[in-house]
């Protein structure tokens, strides 16, 4: 009997489409604790899971903030990523952040 293996879902920027019933939670994932949570709750939204993942490695950056010199310039830089993420997925646009937005594809295939 044949072994029936599970292909790895692999996403594109094109599949991730704005829903309008999910604005509100489309906007609370750009919050990096939210982020995390709706990134493994979320399985239908793929714009909410997108930003999900995405504002999940802007938490971990977060995270660097505490160490001097790099924290000074990433904290500034998180929060100004956050508000500008929040304001852009109210309006219904995706918000790609340039290296984050790749490394947030990955995570969601890792999931």
């Amino acid at each position: 009997m044949a072994e029936e293996k599970k292909a790895k879902k692999v996403f594109t920027l094109d599949e991730i489409k704005f829903n309008e019933a999910n604005k509100v939670m489309a906007v609370v994932s750009c919050i990096p604790i939210v982020g995390l949570i709706l990134m493994f709750v979320e399985k239908d939204d793929m714009f909410v899971k997108y930003h999900g993942a995405q504002f999940t490695l802007v938490g971990v950056l977060q995270f660097f903030s505490w160490v001097p010199v790099i924290g000074w310039l990433m904290a500034p830089l998180t929060v100004v990523l956050i508000i500008v993420g929040m304001l852009k997925t109210y309006k219904g646009e995706r918000f790609d952040i340039p290296v984050l937005s790749g490394l947030g594809l990955k995570l969601m295939e890792a999931i």
